[in-house]
């Protein structure tokens, strides 16, 4: 069995996952727009909204969802924002998987807030 990387569209330095069997492994999923690259939101709340809408439709695009998220690693900017970001994860991964909270990081880019790492499973496998 050989690992799958997925390119982002447009390309980034990295790939944007990797299929590995029935697992899904994300890289850092951002809130920016999926083609200008313009980081959406500028609060915690709004950048986890636009983060969970793109992690769902990578997700989406490799044959599995945000019910198959199996662990989450998340990373913010400013530990004070972790209610924000507690509220946005509840409304979009209700069944709470493994999650490690890492807080004070500096991200990518100066304006985002929040990244999150994820390990999501394809159903019936690949």
């Amino acid at each position: 069995m050989e690992p799958k990387f997925v390119p982002h569209d447009p390309p980034r330095v990295y790939a944007k996952a990797c299929v590995y069997g029935d697992l899904i492994f994300l890289a850092g999923e951002d809130s920016k727009h999926p083609k200008t690259q313009a980081v959406q939101g500028n609060t915690v709340a709004d950048q986890a909204e636009y983060l969970f809408q793109n992690l769902e439709a990578t997700l989406e695009s490799l044959g599995s969802s945000l019910a198959r998220v199996i662990k989450t690693t998340v990373y913010l900017k400013d530990p004070r924002d972790r209610s924000n970001y507690q509220a946005a994860r509840q409304k979009f991964l209700p069944h709470a998987p493994p999650s490690t909270l890492i807080m004070g990081v500096q991200l990518a880019e100066p304006e985002m807030l929040i990244e999150i790492d994820a390990i999501a499973v394809i159903p019936g496998g690949r």
